[in-house]
């Protein structure tokens, strides 16, 4: 089966997602498989996630990135200094649509000529933080998790039961990390 909608994130070995707004580890591994899996398709992220994310990373290139805000107008205002790699971008929209997903799917055609960067069967990824996960994953086809094995004691957590609506089925597991894909029933 086709998916359209897929979420992917890591987390450490007790679930949690972050620690003061930031990722506390650094892995290579997991970062490769995340560029790999979300290079060419579109993700949708909230403001506290993009703006976590370091200003030379921003926005995510190869990517359309779509970042959910209550106040989008914010960022298009020439004075507002953490958005100077905005305003040349052409590969973020922020929006306070929460049902941009749809729009993109509805008319993906458009996205793909508009975004020379997606590749003509783009999928969209749900890329964080908690907020957006559990209002998504709901609607996703798939979920990757990576769990790094060990703790970070961070302050945010996800835990996400998937048991009853997803088949786990772990990709790569080594010292270091486990990588799973859940994929709808």
């Amino acid at each position: 089966m086709y998916t359209l909608m897929e979420a992917i994130y890591a987390i450490d070995s007790k679930n949690g997602l972050s620690k003061e707004g930031m990722i506390p580890w650094k892995s290579k591994k997991d970062m490769k498989f995340f560029m790999n899996k979300t290079k060419t398709h579109v993700v949708i992220m909230g403001k506290k996630t993009y703006f976590s994310i370091s200003e030379e990373h921003r926005p995510l290139k190869n990517r359309l990135n779509i970042v959910l805000t209550s106040a989008p107008e914010l960022y298009t205002f020439e004075n507002v200094k953490t958005c100077e790699n905005v305003k040349n971008s052409n590969n973020v929209i922020f929006t306070n649509n929460d049902k941009i997903h749809e729009l993109i799917l509805e008319d993906r055609e458009r996205y793909s000529r508009a975004y020379p960067s997606l590749s003509i069967d783009f999928k969209i990824f749900f890329i964080g933080g908690k907020t957006v996960y559990e209002q998504f994953i709901p609607l996703c086809d798939k979920v990757w998790v990576t769990q790094i094995k060990n703790d970070y004691e961070c302050d945010l957590f996800i835990d996400y039961d998937y048991s009853n609506e997803f088949k786990a089925s772990v990709l790569e597991e080594d010292d270091e990390l486990v990588i799973t894909e859940y994929s709808r029933v």
